[in-house]
């Protein structure tokens, strides 16, 4: 009989205290919550953050360079039955290092790889081949995950481990002469989570009716989920409809439940455990019974898939697999069970518009418009004199009082003229215009003869 699974948490989050340090350590990146950013699986993630160095002034470290690694490693180790080695703790490869646990009294088996690196030098000395002292530094840091990275995972109580570290390695000065102790390591297992955007639903169905005379079956069946895929959390309902063509055939009970299958393997040996991770039963007392020819049966079983911290997500590498399977059994008296059963998924689902959210609506907001009058400009006295300089000898008058009526150099006269060849003819003109030289003779004549008239009369 395999061995009943036993439950722990999905992801490494935690890093192991031996290897925090006050003065080197890793931080998240200004207002994030976790070194994994974006949706790895999904759309594109990086795991970056924040390396700090925090010394005082009189005890600087002295260091030649300084590299960040970011490793996905994988490791199993199995004998006979997984219980017997669940004594490995979960920690960073100085606690995972696999020589170090005790064979004397069991045989295992064990495989281990390393499937992702990438490292970068983030620091270096200004003077190369020398050590400078380092007091007090920030260095970010970025890696790109690729998209087939699996998610981190432990199970069997760390007989079957995918995880990732994180490790700052401090090339510095050794601090005793007679020592070859020349790096200082900083590392951290972070989780590494991968995402499914909402899959288009994929029904199972589990249908068998029996049709005609000859009924070579006793209950027909039909049961139906709706999706295949499920999230951490949720609420799944099943619905069961039995049909029972022979009378002394009766339900005793249904269950509905979730397995859970755990593989370990090597290259010469696999082990495998299982276990319900939720299961549901409904007795037949609870379920009503339709009135007529045949013994129907209807019922929605509903039943709860369980948190992150107690179900794995489906994953499949070198070394292990994780799977699930939806079953579903009919209990019956006076008849064989029914049992039904399909593989589901269980993954880490997120919405489209999560991953990729619309961006903000823009608000035009209507702006008061303001026209901008050209300033009224008073020019000074002489510049605005010189366009009405053709006026200035009336507007001098007017200013002064002087209001008398002006002559202009154009009078109409009443002229006679009359015809030498025709004495009687009379020509009349009532505007005739005449030179202003000949009105000013006219008018000396006109003068000259009043002073003769005047000089006459005082003679006499």
């Amino acid at each position: 009989m395999s061995p009943k699974i036993k439950r722990s948490r999905g992801l490494v989050s935690v890093a192991p205290h031996s290897k925090y340090s006050r003065k080197v350590f890793f931080e998240y990146s200004p207002g994030e919550t976790s070194f994994q950013l974006g949706y790895l699986g999904s759309d594109k993630s990086t795991v970056e953050g924040i390396l700090r160095l925090r010394y005082t002034e009189d005890k600087p470290i002295f260091a030649k360079k300084i590299t960040i690694s970011f490793t996905g490693k994988e490791f199993v180790q199995f004998a006979g039955t997984l219980e017997e080695g669940q004594d490995i703790g979960e920690d960073d490869e100085s606690e995972y290092n696999e020589e170090e646990v005790s064979t004397t009294t069991i045989s295992t088996h064990t495989a281990k790889r390393k499937f992702f690196n990438n490292d970068i030098t983030i620091w270096r000395s200004q003077s190369k081949g020398h050590y400078e002292g380092i007091k007090y530094l920030d260095l970010p840091f970025k890696f790109n995950l690729p998209d087939n990275l699996p998610p981190s995972v432990t199970i069997d109580g760390g007989c079957g481990r995918i995880y990732y570290v994180l490790k700052a390695v401090i090339s510095r000065r050794p601090i005793d002469p007679n020592s070859r102790k020349i790096a200082k390591m900083i590392k951290y297992v972070i989780p590494v989570v991968r995402y499914t955007i909402t899959p288009h639903p994929k029904p199972i169905y589990w249908f068998k009716k029996g049709e005609g005379p000859a009924k070579h079956h006793v209950l027909d069946h039909d049961v139906s989920v709706t999706r295949s895929t499920f999230n951490p959390g949720e609420s799944v309902v099943v619905p069961i409809k039995l049909t029972f063509r022979e009378p002394q055939i009766y339900l005793k009970k249904i269950f509905v439940g979730l397995k859970e299958y755990h593989e370990l393997r090597t290259e010469k040996y696999v082990t495998l455990t299982k276990g319900y991770v939720t299961e549901e039963t409904i007795k037949a007392s609870t379920i009503p019974i339709s009135h007529g020819p045949d013994n129907e049966y209807f019922v929605e079983v509903k039943f709860n898939v369980p948190s992150e911290r107690g179900i794995i997500y489906d994953v499949d590498t070198a070394y292990l697999s994780v799977s699930h399977k939806l079953k579903v059994k009919v209990q019956l008296g006076k008849a064989p069970d029914l049992h039904l059963s399909n593989f589901v998924k269980i993954e880490k689902i997120v919405s489209k518009e999560e991953v990729f959210p619309s961006p903000p609506l823009t608000i035009n907001i209507p702006q008061e418009v303001i026209t901008v009058h050209e300033p009224i400009v008073v020019k000074s006295k002489r510049e605005s004199y010189r366009r009405l300089s053709p006026f200035f000898p009336l507007f001098n008058k007017v200013q002064n009082g002087d209001i008398s009526t002006k002559k202009f150099p154009f009078q109409q006269l009443q002229v006679h003229i009359t015809d030498s060849k025709n004495p009687s003819m009379i020509y009349n003109s009532r505007s005739l215009l005449i030179p202003s030289s000949q009105i000013k003779q006219s008018q000396q004549n006109k003068q000259s003869k009043q002073n003769r008239i005047q000089h006459f009369d005082q003679s006499f």
